[in-house]
């Protein structure tokens, strides 16, 4: 008996295209949408800053003392962001504190006004005023 090889047939070849199809699907890419309203004011951090902190990091003891880095507690905010690399001077597009909120996994916690407020407080300098 003499087999014969079958060449794949278009019902192969639609099979291999849908498998295709679904395992690209699962592709995700994060862009980060810069919100250009500029803020004017001087953005403090102990009045402004501190103040998003408690209401959208600290309430549920994520970022309190002793638990995720960084420490956003009032005393420890400041310093725990910079020791931790979280905040780059007049640089939100590179400081993970920023992108986390505008599109990373802190933007579930952020309003858009939060994320606007620390933008313009990289953005001033991220003084510690």
């Amino acid at each position: 008996m003499i087999k014969m090889k079958r060449k794949p047939g278009i019902f192969t070849f639609a099979l291999w295209l849908l498998l295709a199809g679904i395992g690209f699907s699962g592709c995700e890419y994060e862009f980060i949408e810069f919100d250009e309203t500029p803020i004017t004011t001087e953005v403090s951090f102990k009045n402004d800053v501190v103040p998003v902190f408690n209401v959208s990091c600290g309430f549920s003891g994520c970022h309190a003392a002793g638990a995720v880095p960084p420490e956003l507690t009032p005393e420890r905010a400041y310093q725990s962001l910079f020791s931790n690399n979280m905040v780059v001077a007049n640089e939100p597009a590179n400081s993970l504190l920023y992108t986390s909120m505008a599109s990373g996994s802190m933007k579930k916690y952020s309003t858009p006004e939060q994320t606007r407020l620390i933008r313009a407080w990289i953005e001033q300098g991220a003084l510690n005023n």
